[in-house]
């Protein structure tokens, strides 16, 4: 993992006190099928001046002007993503100097190149003089950037090289040092995932992801000891309804959502395919698999990866055993890397009492989402989720494969990726469908007084297996999304 470090600003303080919480503090945690409490009389969210009122992770409960208010959304936007650790990319983006992708922190355009030593850089983009974009596209190679403005152009490290009759107009006294694009504070490259941070005192990132969080991401999330990963060609964005934190706090473990009543239809049709005995290539869910599936967190105060990781522990080889089944009808290839990386999982668990396959879901706080579908044949799904507003995002994925794979493997993840988690997929349109009505529902202010209720397996939180890094617990569970909500509430809080 390297570090670079920038000349970014601090954060503005919007000066927002802390308040009471709507229950008393002292009092027990309220059953998970108790009615809700009544907020304080008065209660409003609109001057974000009773943060404790607005969650109270602690009782599972969360105001729905949280995923509503605009002051809420202002707020955050300086203390969350002006702060956080935010992922920008992968260095499989940028291979040679010059190349380049654009992407998002929070809603700063920003861009991600190689300079001419090598060294990746995040930029923001915009010009120093006017504030124009001076990079248009997604991506390219180019050797700068020039504003289509009034014709400033910049070197690939961000510096000022020149401007039109610069000394004619100017008389030599720009002093272009001074006036380069603005850097962010850090980057960090941690086994191929670009992190950034406009924030100079950010904690470092080993501990923005402790040493629990870091070990699913590299082994289960990431395949180091496998090999890594490698980025397939191309990428999908689609907007969609809803407030930024209702779609992460979907991926975040929300197994509910699945089997209850969203994708339902998506699981029936599977069910009916099978018993036919017609095998389609589309994503498949374990569903009623023999090895049990426990939610895990891990990471300080909830916010690491793969915090609300769906982990799936098979030790009678469920779920190994359907991929062996698969890869026999692909060939010989993939039969012996499914069986090497099966072998090379049992060393990584040695000693352990449960030995993890893969995982479901999971996201790394606050907005970086990972989908492993329970299977190495299906490739990782990485989706960025961007605010655009109160009530809207922007949703941008990629798709990534163990980079010793087979190829025959790999194309079969490239296929399925269209088919499952995506705009126009047979799953993502379901939880669309959901964000819409919840953001028309929740419009007016009158829905606002009743909290939402976060309380599933309140109290039960560590009832799972030990021994592994992390904690894991049942499954389906909330406590991912408590989690989430409480480290969301600390950084509001903070000045």
């Amino acid at each position: 993992m390297s570090t670079v470090e920038g000349t970014g600003t601090d954060t503005p303080d919007a000066g927002l006190p802390t308040a009471t919480r709507w229950q008393d503090p002292g009092a027990q945690p309220a059953a998970s099928g108790s009615a809700p409490p009544r907020p304080r009389a008065g209660t409003s969210a609109r001057t974000v001046d009773a943060l404790r009122e607005i969650v109270d992770w602690e009782h599972g409960l969360v105001a729905p002007a949280i995923h509503f208010d605009e002051e809420v959304y202002r707020v955050e936007a300086e203390r969350v993503f002006d702060r956080a650790w935010l992922v920008v990319g992968h260095e499989d983006m940028v291979r040679k100097p010059g190349d380049y992708i654009t992407n998002y922190m929070g809603e700063v355009p920003v861009i991600v190149v190689r300079d001419a030593q090598g060294e990746i850089r995040v930029l923001v983009n915009k010009c120093s003089h006017r504030g124009n974009q001076v990079c248009l596209f997604d991506r390219g190679n180019v050797k700068g950037f020039t504003c289509s403005y009034h014709g400033w152009s910049f070197g690939l490290d961000g510096a000022l090289t020149g401007a039109p009759m610069e000394q004619m107009l100017y008389r030599g006294e720009l002093d272009k040092a001074a006036w380069g694009l603005e850097p962010v504070a850090q980057v960090v490259n941690f086994h191929g995932l670009l992190f950034a941070t406009f924030d100079r005192s950010a904690p470092a990132f080993e501990s923005w992801l402790d040493a629990d969080a870091r070990w699913w991401l590299e082994n289960f999330v990431l395949s180091t000891p496998l090999g890594g990963l490698e980025m397939l060609p191309g990428w999908h964005r689609y907007r969609s309804p809803g407030n930024w934190k209702l779609v992460c706090e979907n991926f975040i473990g929300d197994d509910y959502h699945v089997y209850s009543a969203t994708h339902v239809s998506w699981l029936a049709m599977i069910q009916d395919f099978m018993e036919q005995g017609v095998r389609i290539p589309i994503i498949t869910y374990p569903g009623t698999t023999d090895g049990p599936m426990y939610e895990g967190s891990a990471g300080g105060n909830g916010r690491g990866a793969p915090m609300g990781m769906g982990m799936v522990v098979a030790d009678n080889d469920s779920l190994f055993k359907r991929d062996l089944a698969e890869a026999q009808e692909l060939g010989p290839e993939a039969v012996d890397w499914v069986e090497y990386r099966r072998e090379k999982l049992l060393e990584l668990a040695q000693g352990r009492p449960v030995k993890p396959y893969s995982f479901m879901n999971g996201l790394v706080y606050p907005n970086m989402a990972l989908m492993g579908f329970f299977s190495p044949m299906l490739g990782r799904h990485f989706q960025m989720f961007h605010p655009r507003g109160p009530v809207e995002h922007e949703c941008w994925q990629w798709t990534m494969v163990e980079r010793d794979a087979p190829q025959v493997v790999k194309d079969l993840a490239v296929q399925r990726v269209y088919q499952g988690q995506h705009g126009a997929g047979v799953i993502a349109p379901d939880d669309v469908e959901n964000f819409e009505r919840m953001v028309e529902a929740g419009k007016p202010a009158r829905s606002w007084r009743r909290p939402f209720h976060y309380g599933l397996q309140l109290g039960h939180e560590d009832e799972g297996p030990k021994g592994l890094p992390g904690n894991l617990g049942p499954n389906p569970s909330e406590v991912n999304q408590r989690q989430f909500y409480r480290f969301w509430l600390e950084m509001m809080e903070r000045s």
